[in-house]
């Protein structure tokens, strides 16, 4: 298993988005599914970065590997910040005028429909959301 940890801020941001397309192309995601793994990833980063650690600094670990039976591949993004499910939020009505649509949303919706699971729990202090996407 693959595992960085590092500063949850937007000077680390690059480095942690490289380490998870660098795990992706390592288990054969062609280029094009690499790069919505990456963009899946960018969202939920990004909100890590921006709002797991509202009044102090934080870290956050990324930890990738292909699961047991070698079906696919998984990423676990870890933080010790504010508890937040982001699973818990309504899909957003991408139908709706965009003036009539609520703020929000749109990142975790372009999750699930590039990943093929998504899971979130809460163990302990630690914020734990897991990605995976099948090989096929």
């Amino acid at each position: 298993m693959a595992d960085i940890i590092m500063p949850a801020n937007m000077e680390n941001f690059d480095r942690l988005m490289d380490f998870i397309q660098i795990e992706a192309e390592n288990v054969g995601f062609d280029k094009k599914l690499v790069n919505k793994i990456r963009l899946a990833c960018e969202e939920i980063i990004i909100n890590v970065i921006n709002y797991a650690y509202p009044d102090k600094e934080g870290d956050i670990e990324i930890k990738c590997n292909s699961n047991k039976n070698g079906s696919g591949f998984f990423i676990k993004i870890i933080d010790w910040g504010a508890p937040f499910n982001p699973l818990s939020k309504p899909e957003p009505d991408i139908n709706a005028p965009a003036d009539e649509r609520e703020i929000g949303g749109l990142g975790i919706f372009l999750v699930r429909k590039v990943i093929d699971k998504f899971d979130y729990i809460r163990e302990g202090n630690n914020n734990i959301l897991t990605l995976f996407k099948y090989f096929s």
